[in-house]
């Protein structure tokens, strides 16, 4: 009787164990999908965002140097969706998206108005969290991240200096001089202000100077003899 006991509590201590092995295998595969789909919205986000943040510092002239690093960066997402969802939709969707992205030829954008301008800043400002990120990520040395953030920086400069330059031109094609020198002289002021090295603002500076002279000395109009 005895005997029987033990082998009854045995056998259902075993089952209790295995219960509990299965509940535990099921949820750590619960949580092991949840998480691989919260990584996935993440990757998709992340990588659209770096894809809009190429097409505006295209639209910026920006070096090519740092719009390569970035197409590095969102090759490595892709290559983590590829492992997490392979032949997925996300997977097809973000690497259609690069490849257009790649091969578009994006012109020099006007950044002249205001929208325009807080857009260059926002994307500007994230292409340097992306570098940040890419150093946690040991695929850039510090070195490199400031580097490329002096760069950002001067981009950012030289965007709203030339969105003034623009407005300048324009107002001069209108005969406006008066305005149009006030927005070179705007011009002149952010790139005066710098924190750069005089040799990289010299050459703004001169053209800057040259369209000064121009709106404070506006051609004489002929006049008609009476």
């Amino acid at each position: 009787m005895l005997q029987d006991n033990l082998i009854i509590l045995l056998t259902v201590a075993s089952i209790g164990v295995i219960a509990i092995c299965i509940n535990h295998f099921i949820a750590s595969r619960e949580q092991r999908e949840e998480a691989r789909v919260k990584r996935l919205r993440e990757l998709r986000r992340k990588s659209e965002l770096a894809l809009n943040t190429i097409t505006v510092l295209r639209e910026a002239s920006c070096r090519k140097e740092i719009i390569d690093k970035l197409s590095v960066y969102v090759t490595h997402m892709i290559e983590e969706i590829s492992r997490l969802a392979p032949d997925s939709d996300l997977l097809n969707e973000i690497s259609n998206l690069k490849d257009t992205n790649d091969n578009t030829q994006v012109m020099p954008g006007n950044f002249s108005s205001d929208k325009a301008l807080k857009r260059a800043q926002l994307f500007i400002n994230h292409a340097e969290k992306v570098f940040v990120e890419m150093a946690k990520l040991r695929m850039l040395t510090p070195t490199q991240v400031r580097h490329y953030q002096h760069d950002l920086y001067w981009l950012h400069v030289c965007v709203f200096a030339d969105a003034h330059i623009q407005q300048g031109n324009d107002f001069l094609e209108q005969e406006d001089h008066l305005i149009a020198l006030s927005h070179f002289k705007h011009a002149k002021a952010i790139i005066t202000k710098t924190s750069v090295p005089q040799k990289k603002k010299k050459e703004r500076l001169e053209t800057i100077d040259k369209l000064i002279t121009i709106a404070r000395n506006p051609p004489e109009t002929t006049k008609n003899p009476a």
